[in-house]
């Protein structure tokens, strides 16, 4: 009997899928699965992360309002007033309300303290993305002390060498002392 050989044609169809189709289709697979694990672990986490930025959040307003305890969400346009956000104390000691503006490096976030006649009692800024050890002086206790005791800090020098940033944290207290004005015009 002779010897029957496959034709050329078949002999590259089996080559074409064991050596091209088979690593696609378990790449695909591993692809597949590790989007869902992913998907599964963002929507287990993502409640919990929540809880944390809110944590610190209120912990931060606490810092930089002395006497405070607990704190209700002012109701007001905050992008039209250039602000993140804005709370009153139930108690009565102040305001809180959060402006971020671009710095060099990223955004420059300011947390203020206020009393109910508008003076800066407390500050808190986030420059961690501006340049290590010009821009994030920023953030300072000897540069923010400045602000402490003011209505109007618009006198306040910046720090050379770090315009950018700076400029933005003016144009965060800025921002924040103009939303506070049109907060208590309004009886909020």
């Amino acid at each position: 009997m002779a010897k029957t050989e496959m034709p050329e044609t078949g002999r590259h169809e089996k080559d074409f899928v064991h050596d091209m189709l088979y690593p696609f289709t378990v790449l695909g697979c591993i692809c597949l699965v590790s989007a869902a694990l992913l998907g599964y672990t963002h929507g287990v986490t993502e409640p919990m992360i929540r809880m944390m930025k809110e944590k610190m959040a209120q912990e931060a307003r606490i810092a930089v309002l002395p006497g405070a305890a607990s704190f209700t969400r002012v109701d007001c346009d905050t992008e039209a007033l250039g602000i993140t956000g804005a709370y009153k104390e139930d108690g009565g000691a102040g305001y809180v309300l959060s402006a971020e503006n671009k710095g060099y490096g990223g955004n420059v976030a300011a947390t203020v303290g206020l009393n109910p006649d508008g003076m800066i009692v407390g500050i808190m800024v986030d420059a961690s993305s501006e340049t290590q050890g010009v821009g994030t002086k920023v953030g300072t206790a000897a540069y923010l002390d400045q602000y402490i005791g003011n209505e109007d800090p618009g006198n306040i020098d910046g720090i050379s060498g770090a315009t950018y940033s700076s400029t933005a944290m003016k144009a965060d207290i800025d921002a924040i002392i103009n939303a506070f004005r049109e907060i208590k015009e309004a009886g909020q």
